[in-house]
């Protein structure tokens, strides 16, 4: 049999294959934004927003090197100096005593966070005393600062700097990297025999804020040492391979300093401890310093040694130092996840969500599901903090929800089109909340398919028509028509049933198909007897109390789908169920309202009473059925 229906099939077959590719597209458009996302970093500072905030709670957790000591020039030290020695800047001789009283307690080294790029022209004395206590040890380091310039050429080549510097030639020296030149802020007060230097380049990432130490600072294909590189190589540590680290900061274990500023470190300030060094009073024990890692720098306000950082952003440039001299020392820096492995898992995530929203039928349990998702993404990143490893969040998130709710709408609009589908098929069949299941189930196609199953036949027909109609214009019996068909189709609709046709004055409806029913025979018997409640309401309304309706009902496998030629077809039944119904229906003439069949009272036989009507020989039939009818419980 060719079906009227297999051009409209076609063009729903053709819409879904479309569909098919678009969602498809989608698919490979979001995984292209998340290969760019994972390679191309181009929402870092979005990242960042994220990572900076896990990175500072998880700070507490990671103790300071208790030997790692800081005395601070901070602006009590630059008020308090001033009578002793004048304004900043001091004279040298004052570092000189300071850091030479210190080096008879033996420290592992002592860091200067200070620029001496400039000779004292007016104290040459101070210079020579600080430059002579230096040489006279080799665990003191200062800093060197490299400028970019766009002048470059006016400056010295990195080949004519003193071999203290420690700068590393590329292997193969050539004309080009001969001649690159830089812009190198040395300790020129100090003499370069007693040079042990390393560069405090600190650079913020580009939202400004600097999470990073740079291991060696390059210039053109030359290499040199960081400070905290030189200073953690002195020291024994094992250096990584690799250009920069990513702070592990400390805050477990903070003090507060003269100025409230919380800091990581054990810090003194600069006047007291020259005062103690000094005047020998006991502020500081004899030994305190040995076997410290001694920096001294400063936090001062006036000296603007303050850097913006994930965990402050007004952080002194002489922790972020003490930090990454910490890092080094003990390799706890953090490490980013690979950018492949990144992509892996925002492509894993991608896969399931496609998975979840190509399987699930119902919205709630899939948007619950991608909650999920996104909580454990900010759960493994954040807890990935503490053991030292940075996973992005932000960014593949905002992808992948855009990719859920791109699919949501794409997934709307193709429901709806189902529906309205379904709708302009079943509408006329069945309630439309049976069609939001059929569409929900995704088993409209398969409904349109004729298939053998168990289904209980309705008939309802009108009493003496022919009468009423000869007391009735045509019109006023359309009308009447009208009005009792829509009552009880109502009825019909509300007990799950389908409605097949209107045949003249009657009304044959069924139940068990499209959607399987399991109390198919209890909800027919139901709408029976509700039928017989409304045509009471009608015969009240319509003054009409003649008008009377028998209803005939059979339960038996039956043939349903949609049948019919090419410009009509119906979603029908049919079967000898049908004609066994009908002819159940013709036998209520003169006797009741309702008569059921054996098949029918057997499935629901303890739902309702039944008063046996007698048996009966159908025609067509050789065998004889008993009828019954049916009528709800009375309460015991």
């Amino acid at each position: 049999m060719k079906f009227p229906l297999i051009h409209r099939n076609q063009d729903l077959l053709r819409s879904t294959f479309k569909k098919k590719r678009v969602f498809l597209l989608i698919f490979g458009l979001f995984t292209a934004l998340l290969s760019i996302n994972a390679f191309f970093k181009p929402l870092v500072n979005f990242d960042n927003i994220w990572l900076d905030f896990a990175v500072k709670k998880w700070s507490v957790t990671s103790p300071a090197d208790p030997n790692i000591v800081v005395i601070d020039i901070d602006d009590p030290s630059l008020q308090a100096m001033t009578s002793l020695v004048g304004r900043w800047p001091w004279p040298r001789s004052v570092h000189a005593e300071l850091i030479e009283q210190i080096l008879l307690q033996t420290p592992q080294a002592v860091v200067f966070d200070i620029l001496f790029s400039e000779p004292d022209i007016y104290r040459p004395d101070a210079d020579q005393y600080l430059s002579e206590v230096i040489e006279s040890s080799n665990n003191v380091f200062l800093p060197i600062l490299h400028f970019q310039s766009a002048q470059a050429h006016l400056f010295p080549k990195l080949s004519e700097y003193p071999d203290t510097v420690g700068l590393s030639p590329p292997s193969e020296l050539n004309g080009q990297n001969q001649q690159t030149r830089a812009n190198l802020l040395l300790p020129n007060a100090i003499v370069p025999s007693a040079w042990k230097v390393g560069t405090i380049n600190f650079s913020s990432d580009h939202d400004g804020v600097g999470r990073r130490y740079q291991v060696e600072h390059q210039i053109g294909e030359w290499r040199v040492d960081s400070l905290p590189t030189k200073v953690a190589r002195y020291l024994g540590a094992v250096i990584p391979e690799q250009d920069h680290i990513i702070l592990d900061w400390r805050t477990s274990d903070i003090q507060t300093n003269m100025d409230g500023r919380l800091v990581p470190y054990s810090t003194f300030s600069y006047a007291a401890v020259y005062k103690a060094i000094s005047e020998e009073t006991p502020f500081i024990e004899p030994g305190f310093f040995t076997d410290k890692i001694v920096l001294i720098g400063a936090t001062a306000t006036g000296l603007h040694d303050i850097k913006n950082t994930p965990i402050s952003t007004q952080f002194p440039g002489v922790y972020i130092l003490a930090t990454a001299i910490d890092n080094l020392l003990h390799d706890q820096k953090l490490t980013a996840l690979s950018d492949s492995t990144e992509w892996i898992i925002g492509f894993f995530s991608l896969c399931l969500i496609t998975l979840g929203l190509l399987f699930s039928k119902r919205i709630v349990p899939v948007a619950l599901a991608f909650g999920v998702l996104m909580v454990s993404y900010f759960l493994a990143s954040y807890f990935l903090v503490s053991a030292k490893y940075l996973m992005v969040v932000n960014s593949p998130l905002t992808i992948l929800s855009t990719y859920f709710i791109s699919i949501l709408i794409m997934q709307y609009l193709q429901r709806q089109q189902e529906y309205n589908y379904a709708i302009d098929i079943f509408g006329r069949f069945m309630d439309p909340n049976v069609v939001h299941q059929l569409v929900d189930s995704g088993q409209t196609e398969q409904t349109l398919h004729a298939k053998s199953c168990k289904v209980t036949v309705l008939f309802s027909d009108i009493r003496n028509f022919t009468t009423l109609s000869e007391r009735h214009t045509p019109l006023e019996i359309v009308k009447l028509l009208d009005d009792y068909f829509s009552l009880q189709v109502n009825v019909i609709f509300t007990h799950h049933g389908t409605l097949d046709k209107f045949i003249g004055d009657a009304i044959m409806a069924f139940w068990g198909a499209p959607l399987e029913n399991d109390n198919q025979e209890i909800e027919a018997v139901e709408a029976a007897l509700a039928m017989v409640d409304k045509l009471e309401e009608f015969r009240h309304q319509q003054n009409l109390p003649e008008f009377n309706i028998g209803i005939g009902i059979h339960t038996g496998e039956a043939v349903v789908g949609a049948i019919g030629g090419e410009q009509r077809y119906d979603y029908t039944v049919i079967g000898d169920t049908v004609n066994v119904a009908s002819r159940v229906e013709g036998i209520t003439k003169n006797r009741c309202h309702i008569l059921v069949s054996a098949s029918t009272r057997d499935a629901c036989s303890d739902h309702f009473d039944f008063t046996e009507q007698g048996s009966y020989t159908l025609k067509g039939r050789e065998k004889p059925v008993v009828l019954f009818t049916p009528s709800r419980k009375q309460p015991s």
